[in-house]
Order: structure tokens, then sequence, then C-alpha cells
């Protein structure tokens, strides 16, 4: 799967590459047929007043405007390419339709996939990890198990999309719309939520941990109380979340074992981590 990534990225480039020259050859060819019929139109009508000896001098003279023409066309043949190509360079790369594709484990990882349309596609196990998909569709995409740490998801949609145990630490997901959206099991540890549409998304048996809910939106008390319902653990809630059956810490005393047995660490390191995030009070 990390080769047929490569061939997508090599089939991209070549693109760029016919359509600069799709565009510059007309221009080129014009200007040079341009450039030879005018002389020759004029000679011929010159000729008609000159005699035949008078012609031989004209004939020299039309190579030099051909001459001309042909540096003037190099020129600005020249000049149209390197400004196709800073356009190119300076624009987002062109927006990859990937939609229904069958990527299955494929390696993302930092990878460019900004605005990218993945709508349906299966990313099951996939590596994203670092990837930019900020304002990609992946609307019902499947990203069962999708390794999405620290990759950046802003303005991403994701609604009814699959993601059960998808790793989403330290991923910024602000203004992303998960609408309906499959996390359970999710790992949504410091996480960045800020104007995060969670309406009806499935949370149950997610990881809460070190992780801000204040910001997101349409996030309702019954989605975190739902059986069996989310991990929380030093998690900061919506005001009108914040009530008596909803504790914002009610899992800390299990978290290390979850992180223990998720990421293959000691259980000694989770509890070391846990402690040390603990020590942080939301504002």
């Amino acid at each position: 799967m990390r080769e047929q990534s490569k061939q997508w990225q090599s089939k991209t480039r070549i693109t760029k590459r016919w359509m600069m020259g799709a565009i510059a050859t007309p221009v080129m060819l014009g200007m040079v047929g341009w450039l030879w019929l005018v002389p020759e139109h004029r000679l011929q009508a010159n000729a008609t007043r000159l005699s035949s000896n008078d012609t031989a001098p004209l004939a020299h003279s039309h190579r030099e405007p051909l001459i001309n023409g042909i540096r003037m066309i190099t020129a600005v043949s020249g000049g149209v390419f390197l400004l196709l190509k800073f356009r190119f360079s300076k624009s987002n790369p062109e927006t990859a339709d990937l939609s229904g594709a069958n990527l299955n484990e494929v390696d993302f990882s930092n990878a460019d996939l900004s605005g990218a349309d993945l709508n349906g596609a299966d990313l099951n196990g996939a590596n994203l990890r670092g990837a930019d998909l900020s304002g990609a569709d992946l609307n019902g995409a499947n990203l069962i198990r999708a390794n999405l740490c620290g990759a950046n998801l802003n303005r991403a949609e994701f609604r009814y999309a699959n993601l059960n145990g998808a790793d989403l630490r330290y991923t910024n997901l602000s203004g992303a719309d998960l609408r309906h959206a499959n996390l359970s099991g999710a790992n949504l540890n410091c996480v960045l939520l800020t104007d995060t549409n969670l309406s009806d998304a499935n949370l149950s048996n997610a990881l809460l941990f070190f992780t801000n809910l204040r910001d997101a939106l349409n996030l309702e008390p019954l989605q975190l109380e739902a059986k069996p319902s989310p991990f929380l653990c030093n998690v900061a809630l919506p005001a009108y979340a914040q009530q008596p059956d909803v504790n914002p810490n009610r899992a800390c005393s299990r978290m290390p074992q979850l992180l223990s047995a998720r990421y293959d660490i000691s259980l000694e390191e989770a509890q070391a981590i846990v402690e040390e995030a603990r020590q942080h009070h939301w504002d």
C-alpha cells in the first residue's frame, strides 16, 4: 500500500507537467505561426512592387525579424512556464479524488492531503500519523483503528465516518464535522476540539483523557452517560454537562491500565503520565 501512495504522488507530478505543456505548447506554436506568416505576407506584397533583383535582399531581411521573433517566443514561453510553475508551487496541491478508494493499511504518514476527497474511502488501519487532512472530505469513510496521531484535521468532515478504535491523540479537530460519527473506543486524549461538531457522535468506550470539551459543539450529557460510557479523566466539561452524575475524573483509576494495554507501555509509565496530567487544573 505504501507503493500505491508513491505511485499516486508520481502521477500527480506528471499531471502538472502535462498541464503546463498543454498550455505552453499552443501558445508557442501560435506565436511561431504568426511571426512566420506576417513577414511572409509583407514580403509577398512588397515583391509585387519590386524587381527580381530587389527581392533577394528582402528575402534575407526576412530572417532578422524571424530570429528576433524566435527569441521573443523563447522569452515569453519561458515566462509562461515559470508563471505556471510559480502558481502550482504556491497553490495547494490539486484536490486528490480518492473517494471510495481501497486504502486499507496505506501509509500516508505526514502526507499533504488537505482538501482531499476521501468520501467513503476504506482507510481501515491506515497510517495517517502527522498528515494534513485539513478541509478533507471523509464523510462515511472507514477509519477503523486508523492512526491519526498528531494529524491536522481542521475543518475536516467526518459525518457518519467509522472511527472505531482510531488513534486521535494530539490531533487538531477544530471546526471539524463529526456529526453521527462512530468514535467508539477511539483515543481522544489531548485533542483540540474548538467548534468541533459532535452532534449524535458515538463516544462509547472512547478514551477522554486530559481533554477540553468546553468548546465542542452540540455535545449532550447523554453522549457521556450512554452505556458503555466513555472513560473520563481530567476532562473539562461544557457548562451544560456539569451535572452531579457526570464526573470528569470517573475513570482516572482505570486510565493507567487502559493506556498500558493500548500502547504497550509499562503500567508504571502509564501511571506517571496520568499523575502528571492530573496536575493540570482547567481554568
